[in-house]
């Protein structure tokens, strides 16, 4: 006869789950601080790849900045420390790695995070209610949304993450201040949508955490001043309270 969980027991996997998520990307964001470029040279290296990347039909993944920082910088660090997790090497890591450009990155993962159930709603944040009934009416654009963060982590890998990939590089402190709470949004709106099962090749929607991980490339620093200037009992309620990290990097390499 199979032992039942207890609640208790239950309750303390969870936290044991929790803590291990945390930890992880938190090494991550250590890995990410000291493996990128300072936000100088990440501004002149984001303009080179992009600009190499519109005349490279092999690189649809490198035109816009955004794209330039996850896929040539960050997505490759994050796939080397997935490997630091036990039971986790490069076939598992690849096999739990999921980019919306897959196709173009077949060293690293092998499948698509898009939502297969599309949904009534919208990730911008701040939408009017007449915004909101035209959208369900048809008339501003479709009607039901498919949600398709930038990556995100499945099985085997013991954390299952969805991750919106940001590239801040210019900026007053209002401005960061109203892309901070516009981007943290983003990320708890993908952790909040319901499970979907696994649908022939395409994955389950099936997510217990969110980051929002954002390179900082401004001049001042406007992006990480924004995150920095909240209460401390406001930053860590995003992950206590919302199972959301918030990663705001800026690199040291040279």
């Amino acid at each position: 006869m199979l032992r039942k969980t207890s609640a208790r027991e239950s309750t303390t996997e969870r936290a044991t789950l929790k803590r291990g998520a945390l930890e992880f990307l938190e090494s991550v964001e250590k890995e990410l601080t000291s493996g990128t470029p300072s936000p100088m040279r990440m501004r002149e290296s984001v303009r080179e790849v992009v600009a190499a990347a519109k005349s490279d039909k092999t690189l649809p993944h490198m035109r816009q900045p955004e794209n330039a920082f996850l896929y040539r910088y960050a997505v490759p660090i994050v796939f080397r420390q997935m490997q630091n997790v036990p039971g986790i090497g490069e076939t598992e890591a690849r096999q739990s790695l999921l980019s919306e450009f897959y196709r173009n990155l077949p060293g690293l993962c092998l499948a698509t995070p898009a939502r297969t159930q599309r949904h009534p709603f919208n990730k911008v944040i701040g939408m009017q209610p007449k915004e909101v009934v035209a959208q369900w009416a048809g008339t501003r654009g479709a009607a039901l949304r498919q949600a398709c963060p930038d990556f995100a982590f499945r099985e085997p890998f013991p954390y299952k993450i969805v991750f919106d990939g940001k590239y801040f590089s210019e900026g007053s402190l209002a401005a960061a201040q109203i892309a901070l709470a516009t981007n943290i949004y983003q990320a708890f709106f993908y952790r909040g949508l319901p499970y979907v099962p696994a649908r022939k090749a395409s994955p389950a929607w099936d997510y217990d955490f969110a980051c929002l991980l954002a390179y900082d490339a401004s001049e001042s620093g406007t992006l990480k001043q924004a995150w920095d200037d909240l209460a401390g009992e406001v930053k860590q309620g995003f992950w206590e309270g919302a199972n959301v990290y918030v990663m705001i990097v800026r690199g040291k390499a040279l």
